[in-house]
């Protein structure tokens, strides 16, 4: 049996977190063990929770600012005392305490996945850091050819390490029993599902939600996530002093948010980047018609099954206009999306591929 561990930042409510998730359930029990740990997290919540609480090892740190000694000694005796084979990292930050375990322990297999490319390759000492780690990394993976593209463009040294694995979806679960109602004119029931931090640019839906208001559209809009408390202050205190306090909802964290998806008709995801966006899968599986801006990562989810928005201007309150006065333009799209999600993005997949890796 492979036991391998899963090393992140945060194990909040996100696309990271979901797709470990995932792979906690579904990975074959008698070919991996899995655990799992969670350094800038002084208090499990949301979905490192809800794996503890399946009986998956989760083992969660509060980091302090720069580099920690501390954090190493306990990764040593986390990984001697369960003696973990493979280290999983996942996005920039881990990437420097896994190095330091494959130095103390050089038998380790580091296996690297990269989600998102926010905050990474606008900095040369980061770059030059993730191409020198590179080197002592078995596989790295992108989570779309997006995200690849863009690490092999700007990352020479780790080229060869690059591959991509789309994330997969349990489809099954989010796919509706019943047929979903067609939309209905002059009401819009909104839902965005995310992580609350900057990029994913809650504060454009926000307001876009302000202009609606304003015009006297009927809506309603409802998200599920946690994620950075100051970010979620100042979305909550724009809900306060535009006066959508009895339109905008937030839920926090939702172990299941297959019941938020149907009690909805519309996800909006107004995100600056991406890098394969789960939640955005799980809403097209459900059959939401899915609005999302107009970026690399939403376009390799479907081509015909998106309606896409730009960032600059009113253009998602145009088309969120457009679709209140005539819903039946866009009848088609959801079908659409959940053929794509069927057909390219299967759980089995991703299973089948990062197993091979761990091997």
């Amino acid at each position: 049996m492979c036991r391998v561990l899963h090393l992140v930042e945060h194990l909040y409510q996100g696309g990271i977190e979901r797709l470990l998730e995932q792979l906690a359930k579904h990975s074959p029990k008698e070919r991996y063990s899995l655990y799992f740990y969670a350094y800038q997290t002084e208090k499990l919540q949301g979905i490192g929770q809800k794996l503890q609480g399946h009986g998956t090892p989760v083992f969660c740190y509060n980091k302090p600012k720069g580099y920690d000694f501390k954090l190493l000694r306990e990764l040593v005796h986390t990984v001697r005392h369960n003696n973990i084979q493979v280290i999983h990292t996942h996005d920039f930050g881990p990437m420097e305490y896994a190095i330091a375990l494959k130095a103390r322990f050089p038998g380790l297999r580091l296996i690297h996945t990269h989600h998102t490319l926010h905050d990474f390759l606008r900095y040369p000492k980061y770059v030059f850091f993730f191409q020198f780690a590179s080197l002592f990394y078995s596989q790295i993976v992108g989570v779309s050819d997006y995200v690849t593209e863009e690490l092999k463009s700007h990352c020479p040294i780790a080229r060869r390490k690059l591959r991509t694995i789309y994330n997969g979806l349990d489809f099954a679960a989010f796919e509706p029993s019943v047929g979903r109602a067609e939309l209905r004119p002059g009401r819009l029931r909104l839902v965005n599902v995310s992580r609350i931090s900057a990029e994913k640019n809650l504060i454009h839906l926000l307001r876009t939600c302000a202009a609606l208001k304003a015009e006297g559209v009927d809506f309603e809009l409802h998200h599920a996530g946690s994620g950075s408390a100051e970010e979620e202050l100042r979305l909550k205190q724009f809900v306060e002093n535009n006066g959508l306090g009895s339109q905008v909802f937030f839920h926090g964290f939702q172990e299941d948010v297959k019941g938020l998806l149907a009690n909805g008709d519309i996800f909006v995801s107004p995100s600056f980047t991406e890098g394969h966006p789960v939640a955005v899968l799980e809403a097209m599986a459900a059959g939401l018609l899915c609005l999302c801006s107009d970026i690399p990562a939403h376009r390799l989810l479907s081509n015909d099954g998106i309606l896409f928005f730009e960032l600059n201007g009113e253009d998602l309150l145009n088309k969120l206009r457009e679709i209140s006065k005539q819903p039946a333009t866009y009848a088609a799209l959801p079908a659409r999306a959940q053929h794509n999600v069927r057909s390219s993005f299967s759980m089995e997949r991703m299973i089948q591929e990062y197993g091979a890796l761990y091997a």
